[in-house]
């Protein structure tokens, strides 16, 4: 774990020394947090404990784009798992097209491959394809619909599907609001629902959030996957 903590600080270092860059027609942007709790699909990847993360992007004016983003991590801690093979860092790399269909309609179409370099054993990476869409309502109330594929999702479970509907409505304060629902299948695992809401708002130069987080499993408390509610701090650049 400590070598986990270790790199993830170090990449938050570097990222927030990094000045952004504004040479046309690219440009380059950039993002640390601290969270109590990094939950992913509504489920915890570390164990409830707190989560050092930041990433890294290069923008084309076209819309093309590629990043990198990374976390330490906490599973795999059953005793099916040898402790030198448990992930303690996850590390995402990803590549993608986003543009405007319409004034008020955006889209977003990625590939993203997820990986635990620390997890010698653990068979957690996998690719997964991504589309999102995002209608702009009056008064910036923003509606969201996302689609994603893995052909192997983490831990060799097959084909997953996941949809996910959300809205997020920001006050001209800086206060802000959103929420979301979803739904996670895949084919050799249960599939469940997840939902949750936040509240956003600016604290000095950074950006807060406090959200709530449930799923619908039933083994939820043994997994991370039960009610929970954490905080987040974090910079864009």
């Amino acid at each position: 774990m400590k070598f986990a903590y270790k790199t993830v600080v170090t990449t938050s270092i570097l990222l927030v020394c990094l000045p952004t860059v504004q040479a046309e027609p690219f440009t380059t942007s950039a993002n640390v947090a601290l969270t109590s709790d990094y939950v992913y699909r509504g489920i915890s990847q570390t164990d409830e404990g707190l989560a050092i993360q930041g990433g890294f992007d290069i923008n084309h004016e076209s819309g093309f784009y590629i990043g990198t983003w990374g976390s330490n991590v906490n599973f795999l801690e059953d005793d099916s798992v040898a402790p030198e093979d448990r992930a303690n860092v996850e590390i995402d790399v990803y590549v993608g097209l986003n543009g405007d269909l319409t004034e008020e309609l955006n889209y977003d179409v990625k590939i993203g491959q997820y990986m635990y370099p620390d997890g010698a054993s653990s068979d957690s990476d996998m690719t997964e394809f991504n589309i999102t869409l995002t209608y702009t309502m009056p008064q910036d109330t923003e509606l969201g619909l996302q689609y994603d594929y893995s052909p192997d999702f983490g831990g060799s479970s097959g084909n997953s599907h996941h949809y996910l509907l959300s809205i997020n409505h920001t006050l001209p304060t800086g206060l802000g609001f959103g929420a979301y629902i979803a739904q996670q299948t895949i084919d050799d695992a249960d599939d469940y629902s997840y939902y949750g809401a936040s509240i956003f708002f600016p604290i000095v130069n950074l950006d807060a959030s406090i959200s709530y987080s449930n799923t619908d499993l039933e083994s939820g408390e043994d997994i991370g996957a039960d009610d929970r509610v954490f905080f987040t701090l974090s910079k864009s650049f």
